[in-house]
């Protein structure tokens, strides 16, 4: 898949995630999809209940993400080998937030989605999200967080890779309108930082 075409995948996946549970599978050139697994929210949960929540193999806790942006999610969808919609063959492990509290257009809620990938791929993953900034008329930034890529496009940095010697995260929001992407810019090295 060419790279301009990213944008337009990302918005497309996160419109499929807000749309059903399992809108986060392959596509349906991939053959089955991949089990899904509806997480629970975790913010506000007692040490009890905490105590009973899934393991969602997801590097960013809820309340961490709610505390860094100011706003309340929720994991809403998780994925494990995923093949990723940017590079055919690549599979990650997904997690989908949602924030329905400060609804963007069309009263649709603010989605946060980040994409681990380890061992010989992360290093694809890594030249890729590096590749579609530029190719797509964004810019190349660092974060405050080690070893980490931001990509700013139209004076806004909502786009983040992580990158150790075998592992990539991506961390990027998908739907936020103009105003919300200027808030999110931000604390997006707070979210970056929030990631383990």
């Amino acid at each position: 898949m060419s790279t301009p075409r990213r944008t337009a995948t990302l918005l497309t996946t996160a419109a499929l995630c807000l749309l059903a549970v399992t809108a986060c599978g392959p596509s349906a050139t991939t053959g089955s999809p991949a089990p899904a697994t509806k997480a629970p929210a975790t913010a506000g949960s007692s040490p009890a209940e905490a105590a009973n929540v899934p393991d969602t193999g997801c590097p960013l806790g809820v309340s961490d993400l709610s505390t860094a942006t100011g706003l309340t999610f929720e994991l809403g969808d998780t994925r494990q080998d995923h093949e990723l919609e940017t590079l055919p063959g690549v599979k990650a492990n997904v997690c989908v937030y949602t924030s329905s509290t400060k609804p963007q257009d069309a009263g649709d809620p603010l989605v946060l989605r980040v994409d681990t990938v380890t061992g010989a791929n992360a290093g694809t993953v890594k030249a890729n999200f590096e590749r579609s900034c530029t190719d797509n008329g964004g810019t190349l930034g660092e974060s405050t967080v080690t070893n980490t890529r931001t990509c700013a496009r139209g004076g806004n940095v909502i786009e983040g890779s992580i990158n150790r010697t075998d592992r990539t995260v991506e961390v990027y929001f998908v739907n936020a309108t103009t105003e919300t992407a200027a808030a999110l810019t931000e604390v997006f090295d707070k979210v970056l930082a929030s990631v383990s």
